[in-house]
């Protein structure tokens, strides 16, 4: 299969897409560069100064849980915060013109199946990316990948604290997939389509919401598969349950490591390494998938944005 084709296949449907000019004018007054400095100002909160001090400040002798649960929720209270200022004073942006309609249930299987490949995508992604460039690289890898590895289920002296833990599963599948998705699906995309055309501002988006993740690529290609869900069923409330599901797979999968390693096992590089047969496997499967995919039938369904 010669990769024009599949190319063209790809893109096929953001070809065809219309844009509604109402729907787009919404848009217009919305500044794009505002979300940017957002996004990537409140994830690096711990190096701003004094936010450190005004942490000790709440509690010093917090068990070092806490610390990452009063990050969390800073940064996803901050996000709201601004985002929720500039878009209803600022902007003055209706929440429906983004929010779009309820999905019909083929959609509604159609995005889970897509969110499934997408994590199977991303697990290809570690390895093809992190994986040769742990043995040429290690202290980088080491760095950026295995370091930011932080634990979603807190165990602390052979205990698992209630509040903590319930607080860490709400930001992780509810909270942060409610906020990118609105952010990126809701606003971003559909300002930059309307400024660049609708691929572009599909791509541009996926990559700003990459930019900041452990995973860059796997996370780049999720931002576009949740493109698509809302650009097929016109709903943002389904990119937000599609977020939110792949996000509780993960936490299921740090409860399965718990439950065969211990609460007490450390992830290291050497342990990645050593697991290569699951990239393998993850990029075996990708690939065949994607083949079938790509050779089945094409699909009549319009991509494009929800319009009021």
């Amino acid at each position: 299969m010669r990769v024009t084709h599949v190319l063209r296949r790809i893109a096929e449907p953001l070809q065809t897409v219309c844009m509604d000019s109402e729907h787009t004018s919404a848009f217009a007054a919305v500044r794009g560069r505002y979300i940017v400095v957002l996004w990537l100002s409140t994830w690096w909160l711990p190096f701003i100064p004094g936010f450190n001090d005004l942490v000790s400040s709440m509690g010093a002798d917090w068990p070092w849980y806490w610390w990452e649960t009063v990050y969390v929720w800073l940064h996803d209270g901050l996000f709201l915060a601004v985002l929720a200022f500039l878009t209803v004073v600022v902007w003055r942006l209706p929440i429906e013109t983004c929010w779009g309609q309820s999905p019909a249930r083929g959609e509604i299987v159609s995005g889970f199946q897509l969110t499934a490949f997408v994590f199977l995508a991303s697990i290809a992604a570690i390895y093809l990316t992190f994986w040769p460039l742990s043995f040429a690289a290690p202290d980088i890898v080491q760095w950026w990948y295995i370091d930011r590895i932080f634990p979603l289920i807190y165990h602390d002296a052979g205990t698992y604290p209630f509040v903590p833990n319930v607080l860490s599963l709400l930001s992780l599948c509810v909270v942060a997939p409610a906020l990118e998705e609105i952010a990126f699906r809701g606003i971003l995309l559909p300002r930059w389509a309307h400024k660049w055309g609708l691929p572009a501002g599909a791509l541009t988006s996926s990559a700003l919401f990459g930019i900041v993740h452990i995973d860059p690529i796997g996370a780049f290609l999720f931002g576009l598969a949740m493109c698509i869900v809302y650009l097929r069923s016109k709903s943002l409330m389904l990119a937000i349950v599609c977020h939110g599901l792949h996000n509780l797979v993960v936490w299921f999968m740090e409860i399965g490591s718990i439950a065969i390693d211990g609460p007490e096992y450390w992830y290291t590089l050497e342990n990645f390494q050593a697991s290569w047969p699951w990239g393998i496997a993850a990029v075996l499967l990708t690939a065949a998938w994607s083949y079938i995919y790509l050779i089945g039938p094409k699909s009549n369904v319009r991509w494009s944005l929800p319009v009021p």
